[in-house]
């Protein structure tokens, strides 16, 4: 199954795009553009619209430009594409196409749904295991806390649910590279224990951590002492470069992932859900979570999720580590979104944010040039690997 643009009015008049798996699409004109129009259509917006493809979904996000984008006549800020769909921007028309090859068996299950639990408040059923009660909720599922029946160990169980419920060859690909993600074994990493299928979708079981979040501390306590947060940043990147030794990218380091814990007298910091937002994205039932992140998560997101999402390398974690930090330091997020969501897009894209030290004078000035060398929009220009970066802390601090 694929997805299909072809130009049908306007200077490129011909041109094809397809996608086969999930990607972004930026259309402007713009040298970050995948479609760039340059200035044959003087009516385009630097980056003008965003599309998210998760074959067969698609949708479509106005980054704030001047003249508007517009779906089968209608002006639109963001809009769910089918097959047949007309947009329309500046003088340049595409035509959306769903591709489904023939007899493919990828296709005979995109109807199929997950049951929803008899009650609201009710919770799933998860083969082996017997739910307590409900510890939080994110973008990609809910986290409850549960037990084996008739034994003592606690663990945390992801239940996610799926757009569709896929074809047997999807979902058993994606159970394979989930399974995967099991060989991670690292003090500050939250191990992953089983995955498997359920009533309700698919659930990710990993030990449960009597902590709490990153997000949550600050919340109470205000913006943390130096000395503190950098000692959680140097133990999120030990586990990283355990990780990234063996391939292993995050994906998904925010303040809700980084759980901390008083262990005999010291805390202790362990990264969630490692790798299993990039493992569920690249399966094609996971429908469309890159626009969804966008409104919540854009502050800790790399730039490169927009620009390269197929390409995304150890560099983005790096990024998102330097943003959690400041995030801890300063108790600002990196990008001061606005509130609308049409101006939050064009925000993201430029970039722009308030030194760490108009935030926090006391900073030591060394350690506010690492941080924001690893918050370069670039990745190059950041730091060359995640040894470096926390190389650069730690003589910043002494």
């Amino acid at each position: 199954m694929r997805i299909l643009l072809t130009v049908t009015a306007g200077p490129h008049e011909g041109q094809e795009f397809s996608f086969d798996r999930h990607d972004t699409f930026l259309v402007g004109r713009s040298k970050h553009a995948h479609f760039q129009l340059l200035a044959k259509d003087k009516y385009f917006s630097r980056i003008h619209f965003m599309m998210e493809v998760n074959p067969p979904e698609c949708r479509l996000i106005d980054m704030g430009s001047h003249n508007g984008t517009y779906v089968n006549g209608a002006k639109v800020l963001a809009a769910d594409l089918k097959d047949g769909d007309q947009i329309r921007a500046g003088h340049t028309t595409l035509r959306v196409q769903v591709r489904r090859d023939e007899r493919s068996e990828d296709d005979t299950a995109l109807l199929s749904r997950f049951e929803d639990p008899a009650a609201p408040d009710a919770l799933p059923n998860v083969p082996g295991y017997v739910l307590e009660r409900e510890l939080g909720r994110g973008a990609m599922g809910v986290t409850y806390l549960g037990r084996r029946p008739g034994q003592p160990a606690l663990y945390a169980l992801k239940v996610v649910k799926p757009s569709f419920q896929g074809s047997q060859t999807q979902v058993n690909d994606f159970l394979r590279a989930a399974r995967f993600l099991s060989q991670l074994d690292h003090p500050h990493i939250l191990r992953l224990s089983e995955v498997g299928g359920c009533t309700s979708g698919y659930y990710f079981v990993s030990e449960f951590f009597p902590g709490r979040n990153a997000g949550e501390i600050l919340e109470r306590e205000g913006p943390l002492p130096i000395q503190r947060a950098v000692g959680w940043a140097n133990q999120m990147l030990q586990a990283l470069s355990y990780a990234h030794a063996k391939h292993f990218i995050h994906h998904d380091i925010r303040p809700t992932n980084v759980l901390v814990a008083a262990i005999d007298g010291k805390e202790v910091v362990k990264l969630a859900d490692y790798a299993v937002a990039r493992v569920y994205q690249a399966a094609p039932f996971s429908g469309l979570s890159v626009t969804a992140a966008l409104v919540n998560l854009a502050s800790f997101m790399p730039p490169e999720l927009l620009f390269n999402y197929q390409e995304v390398n150890p560099l983005a974690d790096q990024y998102s580590v330097a943003a959690v930090l400041y995030h801890l330091l300063s108790g600002q997020p990196v990008l001061d979104l606005p509130k609308e969501e049409r101006k939050r897009y064009s925000s993201l894209l430029r970039h722009q944010y308030v030194p760490l030290r108009d935030h926090r004078p006391e900073v030591p000035p060394a350690l506010a040039v690492a941080i924001h060398r690893a918050l370069s929009r670039t990745p190059g220009q950041r730091f060359k690997d995640i040894a470096e970066f926390r190389q650069a802390l730690m003589r910043a601090v002494g």
